[in-house]
């Protein structure tokens, strides 16, 4: 038996198990230890770990010691006992509503796993019960038949609703609104430094108080600085002084930056610029550039002000400077302090002073050695001055001008983007908290955008603070960890608002899952419904916005985002595709500093990367480079060859997911016959992808929708594949039935998923293949699957987003069966008939289909033309696929050419595939559809086919 005293330590480990070092001979697993602390017993079940523990510690899970009260590092008292019987049943009580309706929701997982985490239960003893990155802390109220004891297999467990006092104190604690803890934190910081209003003042009027000696610092406008190159350098200058006037009695007082680890302090005058300076905003304070590197902070930081009530008694000032200006730095410092202190100055020690462009040097202030000293005529009479060989450095100026944007400044979607985020925060000269969204595919700049609003608005004209968050880094730490991550946050943007919290990708911690219940949709749901409420507190009462990056709407928590009734967000900006133009621009960008032949084309390259997002092109630079070290690695001049070649490496990625149809060999001119179809084609499709700018300032919505009909064999299909090798464009081509499924729902979503492949994919061709198959008519399905497919075509043929770049074409042999509202305008409003080849088409089609073929001099293709009346297209390829192989003989032809006796033989046992009956009925069918399209046009009523 083991007994004796052992240092907590704690470990990570998600259970209710101690961990002992096999070095205690006596102690195995699963043995029951009890430890003594704090006068109270505690039951455990031990685990024997050799890594984590030493001979002298004991491992407990942090979370589960913390809610014992078990402090880390403490000596216990650890008892090993007997072995304890097993217990029939127990019974838990969580301390919260919202922990019992997790437990009633996951109650089938924690049955499985509870084993894994507990064994010794006691009654009146906490327990920590983990289901993932959750947990939930409960109290074992009871224990039968004895306690303590084990667990086993067959222990009833009882879950007991949460008290209600109990479910009240958590929910108010939950939900506390970090205001009056902001405020407190701001009012220990300052305390010291000047007196508060009285007690019996309200909190308001101590929160105005505070605010108006907590300003953000700005840097001196370069057109103000370039009027005053030599202005006294601790000089102040205040926009919106008349607002703190009342509060100080001097124009003297020291700034020092809050939360500032480092407690640095300036000493400066005071000075307004009212009338110097337009378009500010608020109350601010504008110092020299090179006082932000002594405070170490950055535009926007919020500093204390406080009021300097005592001069300090100087009788000398030590002056550093190089030893080759020690002669003449005292006259030199006497002339400027002249010109400089008409009025009082104020002056810090051990900062290094410009006394023009040569000449610069520190001073200290004796006896006393004072942090500072106010200089005027008075003390320049009297005081003394003594020199050091001390070198000095001038002081740094590491700020930027403005922010640095990069390459988004010439993207001219991020700078739209941009604009319209300034002008939501900004209305009528003043900072309106708002809630924004930016929405866009991966790599689109969605997190260039964030840093690019975060410089511009802790500068000139706005000083707005802003706090930023990566979604991703944070993403698995429990509900109360990010409770109290974004507390501590909002604790500072209260310090310093107004401000903006940035959320980047927010989609990924609060992500939106529409399955069935688990443990990790339980997670999201608690996370999401515990920052909606955060956000909503905190905002409430605080000049504070949220600035948040998604890659879709619809992937964000309904907590977060709803499709209707209050919005969190009410603002959304989606970062569309680059423009030719702007990958063209972009290409330079990234090229610039790299070895170019001359023949490098970024007009090509900038067409060829169509539906690339910036991301994606920096990979193809990337390539580009690599491509042309791999040619010469010691003088690697990039080609137009090395970017080709990079560019079929490269792939998009919005289209990694997207599945093309391969890239067949014929274009048009391989085609016989269908001469208008193939015009009409060029005209709705080429027209458009060649010349967009015009299509594009056209007043009247662009045709994109297309559909081919005509008997079977007339060469639709091909005229699909054949349009997107004509016009370089991506084919994604769509049989019908394949969209359709048995569960509800499913099939519209699909539907949806290849309008959004195909938008993705622009420009591009989306052809669905047995069209009637896929929307036939509305009301003849019992299902009512095809109905709401129609719909949903419907919906994205003509919705309010226009199908920008995608055209639609579409076949069947039967268009009658095709729902009537498909071929209305704006949707599949062009029809084209593909009929069956007359004897010139059919002549053309011999002639292309033989090229593969030695044909004899006696061949006469005008007679088989003439011979052929009634083949479709599919059947003449027959026909010359039957004189390929030879006809119906067993042996193949021996290899020579063709001739016009072998086209005869392979004549008479080829057939076409429509017999005179079907050509009589489609034949039919067409002229009925044909008459009805045209009477719908001319009459404007509805007309139904029978």
């Amino acid at each position: 038996m083991f007994e004796g005293f052992l240092r907590v330590k704690y470990v990570s480990f998600k259970n209710c198990f101690v961990y002992l070092c096999p070095e205690h001979k006596y102690v195995n697993t699963g043995v029951c230890i009890k430890i003594i602390s704090n006068n109270r017993e505690f039951y455990f079940s031990a685990s024997v770990i050799r890594a984590l523990v030493d001979e002298e510690s004991i491992g407990i899970n942090s979370s589960y010691a913390k809610v014992l009260g078990i402090r880390e590092g403490e000596f216990v008292n650890v008892v090993q006992l007997e072995q304890l019987p097993v217990v029939n049943s127990i019974s838990v009580r969580p301390f919260n509503k919202p922990d019992y309706e997790l437990l009633e929701i996951l109650s089938m997982h924690i049955q499985s796993n509870l084993l894994d985490q507990v064994r010794v239960v006691n009654s009146q003893q906490e327990l920590i019960i983990w289901t993932g990155n959750l947990s939930v802390t409960v109290l074992v109220e009871n224990v039968q038949p004895i306690s303590p004891g084990t667990l086993d297999f067959l222990t009833e467990v009882i879950i007991k609703p949460p008290e209600s006092n109990s479910f009240a104190v958590k929910e108010a604690n939950s939900h506390k609104i970090p205001l009056k803890e902001a405020h407190m934190k701001l009012i220990e910081y300052l305390h010291s430094s000047f007196p508060l209003p009285q007690p019996s003042s309200s909190a308001n009027e101590i929160a105005k108080e505070l605010y108006c000696r907590v300003l953000p610092l700005s840097k001196l406008p370069s057109k103000f600085t370039s009027n005053n190159p030599l202005l006294p350098p601790f000089n102040a200058y205040i926009c919106g002084f008349d607002s703190i006037s009342f509060h100080f009695k001097t124009q003297f007082c020291s700034i020092s930056p809050i939360n500032s680890p480092e407690h640095k302090k300036l000493y400066i005058k005071l000075t307004s610029l009212e009338d110097q300076l337009e378009s500010c905003r608020g109350t601010l304070i504008f110092i020299d550039d090179s006082l932000f590197s002594h405070l170490n902070c950055d535009f926007g930081a919020r500093v204390v002000l406080t009021e300097i009530t005592q001069k300090p008694r100087v009788e000398e000032i030590e002056v550093h400077s190089k030893r080759n200006h020690l002669s003449k730095i005292v006259n030199v410092l006497k002339k400027y302090l002249a010109n400089h202190c008409e009025e009082p100055q104020i002056f810090n020690a051990g900062f290094p002073i410009h006394l023009d462009k040569k000449w610069f040097c520190s001073l200290k202030f004796l006896p006393n050695n004072d942090d500072f000293c106010i200089i005027d005529e008075h003390l320049l009479r009297e005081v003394c001055y003594s020199v050091v060989d001390d070198p000095v450095k001038p002081a740094k100026d590491n700020l930027r001008n403005e922010p640095q944007m990069g390459f988004c400044k010439n993207m001219a979607n991020i700078m739209k983007v941009c604009g319209n985020l300034v002008e939501v925060y900004f209305r009528k000269n003043r900072f309106v908290p708002e809630n924004v969204l930016i929405s866009g595919n991966s790599g689109t700049g969605k997190s260039s955008v964030l840093t690019h609003i975060g410089e511009i608005l802790k500068c000139h004209p706005y000083f707005v603070n802003s706090e930023k968050i990566s979604c991703k880094k944070i993403k698995g730490k429990t509900v109360d960890s990010l409770h109290k991550l974004f507390t501590e946050i909002f604790v500072k943007l209260i310090l310093t608002q107004p401000s903006v919290l940035i959320l980047d990708d927010l989609h990924v911690l609060c992500e939106r899952n529409d399955g069935e219940e688990s443990p990790n949709t339980v997670y999201v749901n608690r996370v999401s419904e515990m920052l909606s409420s955060l956000f909503c507190s905190v905002l409430k009462h605080n000049s504070i916005g949220i600035l948040a990056t998604t890659e879709s709407l619809e992937k964000l928590n309904k907590s977060i985002y709803k499709s209707r009734g209050n919005h969190l967000f009410k603002n959304v900006f989606d970062i569309g595709n680059l423009s030719k133009i702007d990958r063209a621009v972009f290409l330079k960008h990234l090229f610039e500093e790299d070895p170019l032949d001359e023949n490098v084309d970024f007009e090509s390259l900038a067409v060829k990367t169509d539906g690339f997002a910036i991301q994606d092109i920096k990979d193809f630079h990337d390539k580009t480079v690599f491509e042309a070290h791999k040619e010469n690695p010691q003088q690697a001049l990039i080609s137009q060859q090395h970017c080709e070649c990079a560019l079929k490496k490269s792939c998009a990625l919005s289209l990694q997911n997207v599945i093309f149809h391969p890239e067949g060999t014929k274009t048009f001119n391989d085609i016989g016959g269908l001469h208008n179809v193939k015009n009409t084609l060029i005209e709705s499709v080429l027209w458009p992808v060649k010349f967009p700018t015009i299509f594009e300032n056209s007043p009247l919505r662009l045709q994109s929708g297309v559909l081919l009909y005509g008997p079977p064999g007339t060469g639709k299909t091909l005229l699909a594949g054949a349009a997107a090798k004509q016009f370089n464009l991506r084919l994604i081509s769509i049989k019908g039935p394949e969209l359709l499924s048995k569960y509800i729902g499913a099939s519209e979503q699909a539907v949806r998923d290849v309008f959004e492949k195909a938008q993705r994919a622009k420009p591009c061709i989306l052809f669905f293949d047995e069209f009637d198959s896929l929307a036939p008519r509305r009301g003849h399905d019992n299902t009512g699957v095809t109905d709401r497919v129609v719909n949903q075509l419907l919906t994205q043929l003509d919705g309010v987003e226009a199908l920008t770049g995608v055209c639609v074409l579409a076949a069947t042999s039967r268009p009658d069966l095709l729902d009537p509202a498909l071929l209305r305008p704006g949707r599949l409003d062009k029809q084209l008939f593909c009929p069956m080849p007359d004897k010139a088409d059919r002549l053309e089609i011999l002639t292309i289909l033989s090229g593969s073929l030695s044909l004899a001099t006696d061949v006469n293709l005008d007679q088989i033309a003439v011979m052929t009346e009634g083949f479709s297209g599919a059947d003449l390829q027959s026909l010359l696929y039957t004189v390929k192989i030879g006809g119906l003989s067993k042996e193949p032809r021996a290899p020579g050419f063709t001739t016009q006796l072998d086209l005869l033989d392979a004549l008479d046992v080829t057939r076409p595939s429509l017999t005179q009956t079907d050509k009589a009925k489609y034949d039919k069918i067409y002229a009925k559809f044909q008459g009805a399209i045209s009477e719908e046009f001319q009459t404007g009523s509805k007309v139904t086919l029978a």
